[in-house]
Parts: structure tokens; C-alpha cells; sequence
């Protein structure tokens, strides 16, 4: 080989070997420049709920800011679980108030609070964040409570619901980052027994005063039997099926009844404007007018007699409250609950009426113990809490406010009660009148087919 082509040989290779490297280097160089311009990983937080319900198998998994649980019926949130996952440090903890145990301790992101028993529902709760994730996000939420709805949001460790009045059945928790508005109003999140929250909680939502006496005047009829009012109800729904049993087990006697629910306006009649001797049934909403009109001169004595004269139905009691506060705080009472003079006279201390007029008596005996209020009215709304022989209190396990009446012999031959019902489904009134006298458990049996019915209605 002559040396002119060697040269040119070795001068081809040490080209050939030098060009992979400098595209090497240029790959390398725009790669680099790629790097240095590329954008920060997008940030995320994401929540995850899971809840059981009572009467319902299994857990129930929601998204955050979604609804967790249920915006109706009665069945309660027995225990949660939340979950947090995102590029921002930090975590989230919460815990419940249950209607048997108090507060719980804080549980930890994914960690179950509550007992997952049904006589044991969340009635509040309280969520915060911690770490990195508590400097850059608030944390919202609410509850979906029975009989009542939605609370206002509550913020980072606050409490959200009613303990000791309500049971939770639904929630909500969002992540809001700071700074940004919050998803709702505050304005009652949260009610607690004993407090004057809870006159707020009784007395949100539902029909007027007036509403609801309007919707009785639909009840109508002495022998017009089972109907419905503000609206239609399946009678042959098992709920149905079990009061027409009821009526009929109780198909010998003279029988009265009207239900209305407090919020809706909605209930049922049996025979609403058959009329009847009171009795001491009268004796209730009596109490109620004087404690509305005449609470300023209530002293120590004359509460010893209101609370004889419903709690142990004290003639004597009676009598010396008409003496003293006379006819004009009942006539007082009956306008205020739309009562004319023709359903009932306000100048006999034991009147004849109707269960629809007995409603409305306890339509506007509610409405000045939990809503128009005064200084005296938590006191005086205690004093119906089990009164001696209501088959209203003996019929049902929740919180009832009633007074009954019976008389046996004489003509009369009346057993009568009535009432409000503190349901979990809502609050309801009823009366039941009838000469079915002495037949507490067949009365009690009456009581809780409506309150079945009642909660079929409503859910």
C-alpha cells in the first residue's frame, strides 16, 4: 500500500470514530436543555371517605366533596374512614361523638372512628390536617343530619353536628386551599343538648304555625276512616297494611286519630272530626298557655302545680290553675293555634273536641316550647316527658312530650293522649282519641303502627 493511501485510511477511521461522539454530545446537549426548562410536578390532594351505615353491610366508599352517606331516611352513620393521598406532606385525622360513648379519640387517615353499631350512631364530628398539607389547605365539612338536613361547614377541628339531639346519616369534607373562599356558610353547624343551640336546632326548617293548621283543616270527616293529608301514602305499603291491623284490632270501640309531621305538613286521619269528651288530655296545652302568657308570674308554688297537674294528671291541680289564670289564656291559646269557638268553648275546663282539634292544640303547645320561646319553656316542655298512663310514652322508645286523658264511666268512657314525637324522622304531632278505655296496650299498639307509618312517609 502506497503511503498516501495508508494516510488517507487512517485519516477516514479517527473521522469515523470522532462523528458517534460529537452527536453523542449533541443529544446530550439538547437533552440537558430539555431538563432545565421542563415544568414542577402538577400538585394533587385527594381525599377518600368510607362510611357504614346502619342497617347497611359493608362499607360505602365516596370521593371527597362528594356526598358520604345518605341525604335521607333514618338510617345513621355508625363509622367513618378517611383517606388522604397527595404531593403535599401531611396527613388528616378525625373523630366522632357517639350517642352512648362521647367523643372518641382522634383517629389517624384511614382509620376507623365510630363503633359500627347501629344504637350507637355519630351524632358530630371534628377533622383536621396536620404537616405541610394544614399550612396550605383548610379542611371544610358538614353533616346530614336526621330530621333536620344539612349543617353549616365547619373549619379545621371544629365541631359539626348535634350531640345528643340527632344522629348523623350523611357528610361531606372538602380540601380548600387557603386563601380561597369557603364552600358555604357556617351558620348552625353545629347543636348541642342542654345549650341554647339546641332551641336553634328545634326550631329550624318545616311549615309555619299557620301552615300546619292549614293542612289540618284537610283532615275532614267523623266516619271518613283511614286517609291521607298533604299529600298521598300507599295504605297497602307494610307500614299501611300494620295500622289498618291496628285499627281493626280496636274496631269495637269509638276511635279518633289525626298525625301531622312538623316539617312537611303531611300526615294521616281516622275519623279526624269525630267528637269526643277531652278529659285531662286538656290539661297540656292549659300548661302550655300559661307558661306563653303568663310565665312572669310563675313562681315556685305554681310550678309545683303545673308539674302535678300534667305529670300525675292532678284534678286539684287543674282546678286551681283555672281559678287563678281563668278562660282567657285558653282563648288566648286557641286563637294562637286557629281554633275557633265551634271546635271547641274555652270557657269549659273539660270540652268536647276532636283529635284534629287536639292536634292543633299541640301544633301550637310545640310551637311555644321549642320555637317561640321563653325563659321558662325548656322547663316547662320536661314536664310531659313520661306523665302517668300516656300510651303515647309507653308505645314508643323515642322521646315523646304528651298528656293523657281518660275517664271511665259516667257516659264518657274516654282514653286519650296527646302529643309531640321527637323522631329521628322528624318531629311529628299526634292525638288519639277514643272510648277505648283501659286498652293501654292496644292504644300503644295504635301509636307505634302511625309512628311506622310516619317514617315511611318521611323517608
Amino acid at each position: 500500500m502506497s503511503a498516501r493511501w495508508a494516510a488517507a485510511l487512517v485519516l477516514g477511521f479517527a473521522l469515523a470514530l470522532a462523528m458517534p461522539a460529537t452527536a453523542l454530545a449533541a443529544e446530550g446537549d439538547k437533552a440537558a436543555s430539555a431538563d432545565d426548562g421542563a415544568a414542577a410536578p402538577k400538585e394533587s390532594v385527594e381525599l377518600v371517605c368510607k362510611t357504614t351505615l346502619a342497617g347497611v353491610r359493608g362499607w360505602q366508599s365516596t370521593d371527597g366533596g362528594k356526598l358520604a352517606g345518605r341525604k335521607s331516611g333514618s338510617a345513621a352513620v355508625t363509622a367513618l374512614r378517611i383517606a388522604y393521598k397527595g404531593t403535599v406532606d401531611g396527613s388528616i385525622k378525625y373523630q366522632t361523638y357517639q350517642a352512648t360513648g362521647g367523643w372518641s379519640d382522634y383517629a389517624a387517615a384511614n382509620k376507623t372512628s365510630g363503633t359500627k353499631r347501629a344504637a350507637n350512631p355519630i351524632q358530630a364530628l371534628r377533622v383536621k390536617l396536620t404537616g405541610e398539607l394544614s399550612k396550605r389547605y383548610n379542611v371544610y365539612y358538614r353533616a346530614n343530619l336526621v330530621g333536620y338536613g344539612w349543617t353549616g361547614w365547619g373549619k379545621n377541628g371544629q365541631a359539626v353536628g348535634a350531640r345528643k339531639l340527632a344522629s348523623v346519616r350523611g357528610y361531606q369534607v372538602k380540601l380548600v386551599k387557603k386563601g380561597k373562599k369557603a364552600p358555604g356558610s357556617a351558620k348552625n353547624r353545629y347543636f348541642s343538648k342542654g345549650a341554647a343551640s339546641a332551641e336553634a336546632f328545634y326550631a329550624q326548617g318545616g311549615k309555619t304555625r299557620t301552615q300546619l293548621t292549614r293542612a289540618l283543616n284537610k283532615a275532614k270527616g267523623a266516619n271518613s276512616g283511614l286517609k291521607a293529608f298533604g299529600g298521598k301514602y300507599n295504605f297497602n305499603s307494610k307500614a299501611g297494611k300494620k295500622l289498618k291491623a291496628a285499627i281493626k284490632n280496636l274496631g269495637r270501640y269509638k276511635l279518633s286519630f289525626t298525625m301531622i309531621d312538623l316539617k312537611t305538613g303531611r300526615g294521616i286521619s281516622y275519623n279526624p272530626t269525630k267528637v269526643l269528651y277531652i278529659a285531662s288530655s286538656i290539661k297540656g296545652p292549659y300548661v302550655a298557655a300559661i307558661n306563653k302568657y303568663r310565665a312572669g308570674s310563675v313562681g315556685a308554688g305554681t310550678r309545683a302545680t303545673m308539674s302535678s297537674t300534667i305529670k300525675v294528671s292532678s284534678n286539684e291541680g287543674y282546678s286551681s290553675l283555672r281559678r287563678r289564670f281563668g278562660h282567657g289564656i285558653m282563648k288566648k291559646m286557641m286563637n294562637y293555634c286557629g281554633i275557633s269557638e265551634k271546635e271547641m268553648t274555652s270557657t269549659r275546663n273539660y270540652p268536647y273536641m276532636s283529635s284534629r282539634t287536639l292536634a292543633k292544640l299541640w301544633v301550637g303547645t310545640y310551637w311555644s316550647y321549642y320555637r317561640e320561646t321563653n325563659t321558662r319553656s325548656a322547663w316547662a316542655r320536661g314536664l310531659y316527658a313520661h306523665p302517668w298512663n300516656s300510651f303515647i310514652d309507653r308505645g314508643l322508645s323515642t322521646p315523646t312530650r304528651s298528656k293523657p286523658g281518660w275517664y271511665p264511666g259516667g257516659g264518657y268512657n274516654v282514653q286519650n293522649d296527646g302529643g309531640v314525637v321527637l323522631s329521628s324522622d322528624g318531629h311529628y304531632v299526634v292525638a288519639v282519641m277514643s272510648s277505648a278505655c283501659g286498652q293501654y296496650g292496644k292504644l300503644a299498639n295504635l301509636v307505634r303502627a302511625i309512628d311506622g307509618v310516619h317514617a315511611d312517609m318521611v323517608k
